[in-house]
């Protein structure tokens, strides 16, 4: 059986193994993402973009890095215990994943387009997040939607970020 088969097979034989590679596939796409916006410098971009919070709300390119750095780090523990540990909230876990990774991918396009310039992190964006994001989104089985979970999903995207950018200023200040 091919591998993407297997990755879109909803049997549960190939759920583990689904699951497993999704989990692998999305956090190195996060790696590839973050690296990128280190790389091409989000933040001087960010910066020199009137109306944008700039330096403010990123910090300078040091603070930046080591926010990207605990951002991959806790998508590589949510990923390593979903895949190690196999808990039942890991297949629903990935989906509000990949939907935070879309939301993200599509944010890039859009600030690009908007600014007439491409932001750091619109590369992978379209070529990696959208694209995994897309397929995890697909194949997996829908999460039970509420309007508490649809909240959760928001403020844990949100205070990893800023919960990230908070301890970074505090590591490198």
């Amino acid at each position: 059986m091919s591998a993407l088969t297997t990755i879109g097979s909803r049997s549960p034989e190939g759920g583990d193994r689904r699951l497993v590679v999704l989990w692998v596939v999305t956090a190195g796409a996060v790696v590839l993402h973050n690296f990128e916006e280190w790389l091409f410098d989000l933040t001087g971009w960010v910066a020199v973009r009137p109306g944008f919070p700039g330096r403010a709300l990123h910090g300078d390119q040091d603070q930046f890095a080591v926010s990207l750095a605990i951002v991959t780090v806790a998508v590589f523990v949510l990923a390593a215990a979903a895949v190690a540990i196999r808990p039942r909230w890991s297949g629903e876990a990935l989906v509000y994943v990949a939907y935070a990774i879309v939301f993200n991918g599509a944010s890039h396009v859009l600030l690009s387009i908007l600014t007439q310039s491409l932001m750091p992190g619109v590369i992978t964006g379209v070529l990696i997040l959208l694209p995994v994001g897309a397929l995890t989104i697909f194949v997996q089985p829908a999460p039970r939607w509420s309007i508490s979970g649809v909240t959760m999903t928001i403020i844990a995207s949100v205070g990893i970020a800023a919960g990230a950018l908070g301890l970074a200023s505090v590591i490198t200040g």
